[in-house]
């Protein structure tokens, strides 16, 4: 049997490491919420009926916290569109969510917001 030459196992070996290290982010990763690792089946969404003023006032609080990346839903990014107030809002929201989710009221932004159990990212309302 012939033995790889030493550039041969190096290109390999990355290859194969690639292929691993992608695989693992991949699985730790759950759709629509941008990597951010929980194991609660809810999410945080704005409630009917709220006015596009609260949604926007709601944006803007959540857009303002360090821990809260709105830049998806910026003008160009991928999850700008669908282009309206409760699309973003419902992001940030559930953003903020995510990050504060075992604290009380984590959802609930001026009685805008509520958590249900229907995935968003599943009915392609979120991205």
């Amino acid at each position: 049997m012939e033995s790889l030459s030493r550039p041969s196992f190096l290109l390999l070996a990355t290859v194969v490491f690639q292929l691993f290290s992608s695989a693992t982010v991949v699985g730790t990763r759950e759709a629509g919420n941008h990597g951010i690792r929980t194991g609660s089946k809810k999410w945080c969404m704005p409630k009917n009926g709220v006015s596009d003023a609260d949604l926007q006032k709601c944006l803007d609080w959540a857009c303002g916290r360090k821990e809260v990346d709105c830049a998806p839903i910026q003008n160009g990014a991928i999850c700008y569109n669908p282009n309206n107030v409760r699309y973003h809002a419902a992001y940030a929201m559930n953003y903020y969510y995510r990050k504060h989710e075992t604290e009380p009221g984590s959802c609930d932004f001026r009685g805008t917001a509520e958590t249900t159990t229907n995935n968003p990212s599943k009915l392609k309302t979120l991205c």
